[in-house]
């Protein structure tokens, strides 16, 4: 990082401004001098200009080196700053070191001390740097592409999260298992003000109701028999940040009303305690059922549903957003190669489209399981269908039937041969079908070029003729 280390040296003892000059650059250090404060921000306020490191003089005519440092620390809070002064004082180091200076150096100081102290804010910045890419890789590699995608409908989600996150009301997801629930509640919070504030998660659905309150509510000691010392909850625990009320629906009735009170007064109430503790915490709740219905069956409070339900998102099922399968197909072929650090796995195209036609009734954990699945199976660095559908061995895809058999075949190039082209006609049937017949809408809805589908659609013995009338009438 030396070469790319920049500082400015600021000094009106023309002296020391040009020994250090030159000591740093002959370190590998970009360095310049400057006489002076003025001149000192002309540079670092430049458009693109930046610095990594200010070695500032704190006595100079004009503004004096606090005062600067004041000022550049105001625009660009990174650089850090190391004071010279001849005249050191305790008073002068602890204003310094309060004022931002990373270090103070006494004049006269050696040169190794001056090496030594530029070359630990060269380590800290880094290290900064590498948790920065980290935070980044991991961000990008994890969260991103297991919630989105580039359909329509997950637009419409992500404007909805860019929309909500910086506004503090509670939230309610739905959305069937498997739609990435818990991810979108955690990229609203990291888009929230209380990004650097905890996430926590309360499994609603995975404990009963006595366990569960002392979970959300904490308790004190001797609130019951193994209660030995005193414990935070849920809501505790989130003070600050954000708490996931995951599987919502599962909470006793009996134990609604205690939380209702929480998410409405903002306090809580440990068990074995009556004295009520003040929390501040983001509500975001998700539930793969309809709490409507349950209001409506005396199942789930209406005035806790409304607290929640302040705004409403549902998780698109995977099915319905198809054309997002092989983004994240390819993502989690991509991570679990690294994670489990196999070599390169291809999962041919053939395959990958047959996956569009699936409905993957799991969602994206489905999907996720069966690419994980087949990245360890895969023979000879090639994904086939079996690691895919283990449990569909032998059985095509297609979108009218999932479970259509596959015609014998004798090899493995014979078997995938057929299995595209069962494929190939039942998808063709279905748009066509969808088209009414019509050769120039089903192309285009496909992205295909006419003549190349009509080309297609006699390769596989099919008219457009034959479809027409259909697209309102069942398949049977």
């Amino acid at each position: 990082m030396t070469h790319n280390f920049r500082v400015l040296v600021v000094d009106d003892e023309d002296s020391i401004r040009k020994r250090c000059v030159r000591l740093l650059s002959r370190q590998g250090y970009q360095v310049i001098g400057v006489s002076s404060a003025s001149a000192a921000l002309a540079l670092t306020e430049k458009k693109g200009a930046w610095f990594d490191l200010l070695l500032v003089d704190i006595r100079m005519s004009g503004m004096d080196g606090i005062a600067l440092m004041e000022k550049v620390k105001a625009q660009r809070p990174a650089v850090e700053v190391i004071i010279m002064t001849g005249y050191a004082t305790v008073e002068t180091a602890v204003k310094a070191m309060k004022n931002g200076a990373y270090d103070y150096l006494s004049k006269p100081f050696e040169m190794d001390e001056l090496l030594h102290l530029v070359k630990k804010v060269v380590e800290i910045k880094s290290l900064q740097q590498e948790i920065k890419e980290l935070k980044n890789q991991l961000k990008d590699s994890r969260e991103q592409p297991l919630v989105f995608g580039n359909s329509q409908i997950m637009n419409r989600v992500m404007r909805f999260i860019e929309k909500v996150a910086p506004i503090d009301c509670n939230i309610l997801i739905q959305g069937e298992s498997g739609t990435g629930k818990g991810l979108t509640a955690k990229a609203i919070h990291d888009n929230s003000r209380r990004e650097n504030r905890p996430f926590v998660v309360a499994d609603c659905a995975a404990l009963s109701g006595s366990i569960l309150e002392s979970e959300l509510f904490g308790h004190v000691k001797g609130a019951f028999t193994g209660a030995h010392l005193e414990r935070k909850g849920y809501f505790e625990k989130a003070h600050g940040g954000t708490l996931l009320l995951d599987e919502i629906s599962e909470v006793p009735l009996d134990l609604q009303g205690k939380l209702l009170r929480a998410v409405q007064e903002q306090s809580i109430v440990k068990v074995g305690s009556a004295e009520p503790l003040v929390v501040n915490t983001r509500i975001i709740a998700a539930t793969n059922r309809h709490l409507e219905d349950l209001v409506r069956e005396r199942k789930f409070r209406e005035d806790l549903y409304y607290r929640l339900n302040v705004v409403t998102l549902t998780m698109p099922a995977l099915r319905d957003r198809r054309e997002d399968i092989p983004l994240l197909a390819k993502h989690f072929l991509k991570w679990y190669t690294a994670r489990l650090n196999l070599d390169q796995v291809t999962l041919p195209n053939e395959i990958l489209t047959m996956m569009t036609t699936y409905d993957w009734p799991g969602n994206v954990r489905e999907l996720e399981n069966a690419v994980q699945r087949a990245v360890v199976l895969a023979e000879n660095g090639v994904i086939s269908i079996s690691d895919i559908f283990p449990s569909r061995t032998g059985k095509a895809l297609g979108p009218s039937d999932p479970s259509n058999p596959l015609p014998q075949a004798s090899g493995f190039q014979d078997m995938r041969r057929q299995v595209v082209r069962n494929f190939t006609r039942q998808y063709l049937t279905h748009k066509l079908t969808d088209h009414n017949g019509n050769i120039t809408e089903a192309a285009k809805a496909m992205g295909m070029r006419r003549t190349s589908l009509q080309r297609l659609i006699r390769q596989n013995g099919l008219s457009g003729r034959e479809f027409k009338g259909l697209a309102n009438k069942p398949l049977c």
